[in-house]
């Protein structure tokens, strides 16, 4: 008998600031219930294939298992990408193992966009939220998780990146295209919410082909200057741009 499927609800890489007291998790699920996970260890690979944690015993509450990191453990590490994150849970007979990507940064960048300012755009979408839900919250996490794995993905340098305010104006868009879509499924106006779904990820694209930001080029907490595009994508469109995003500013 094959064993049984869970998921392994990472959200994206594993960002985990240098110097900084934090606490690196996992939630897992099967089915929408929590397992009962009886033992659980963390292993932390540094780009290297050393481990800054080595099978450390992880926290475990309901279907979340955790390990606590204090500031020195990353303290005197090199930034950036490589890092990989494996959790050993055991549940019932068997252990699993779930592995993820990270890297190591300075900072940690949180979305520029809030409930309130959803609303402001689109004083209406409050009043349609289902029964029992209050916030927008939730898309505004999947969109920030969608955006930020897709720069990922993309090989932007999130160690550099200091400021988030260059990602309003795609959040804006794929908040609302997710709100949308999902209002389509939902609503009897479905043609009308369906077409503002198409419309907002349509401008989410132009939006994300168009970030710029500055970059944090010697990773001191002093940012560079002159803009930089943010999207790969750009990046190698445009010959002039070419690589511009990995070098180094004075």
């Amino acid at each position: 008998m094959s064993d049984a499927v869970y998921s392994a609800r990472w959200k994206g890489p594993t960002l985990i600031e240098k110097g900084k007291a934090q606490t690196v998790s996992l939630t897992i699920e099967k089915a929408n219930a929590a397992p009962s996970i009886s033992a659980a260890t963390c292993t932390i690979y540094k780009p290297t294939g050393e481990t800054l944690k080595d099978a450390a015993t992880a926290t475990i509450s309901s279907g979340t298992v955790s390990l606590a990191l204090v500031a020195s453990d990353t303290s005197s590490e090199s930034l950036g990408a490589g890092w990989l994150i494996k959790f050993d849970c055991t549940i019932g007979s068997n252990v699993y193992t779930f592995y993820n990507d990270g890297c190591l940064s300075l900072g940690r960048l949180y979305p520029p966009v809030g409930h309130s300012d959803l609303v402001g755009r689109h004083s209406d979408i409050a009043n349609l939220l289902a029964s029992g839900v209050s916030s927008l919250q939730p898309y505004i996490e999947d969109a920030w998780a969608d955006i930020t794995n897709r720069a990922y993905s993309e090989s932007v340098p999130f160690w550099r990146l200091r400021t988030s305010s260059a990602f309003r104006a795609p959040m804006f868009s794929k908040c609302f295209a997710l709100i949308f879509r999902d209002y389509a499924t939902l609503m009897s106006a479905q043609d009308r919410y369906m077409q503002l779904a198409d419309y907002y990820e349509h401008l989410y694209e132009k939006d994300y082909q168009s970030l710029r930001s500055r970059l944090d080029n010697d990773e001191d907490n002093t940012v560079s200057t002159r803009q930089q595009p943010v999207s790969s994508v750009i990046m190698l469109s445009s010959r002039n741009l070419r690589g511009s995003i990995y070098q180094t500013e004075n």
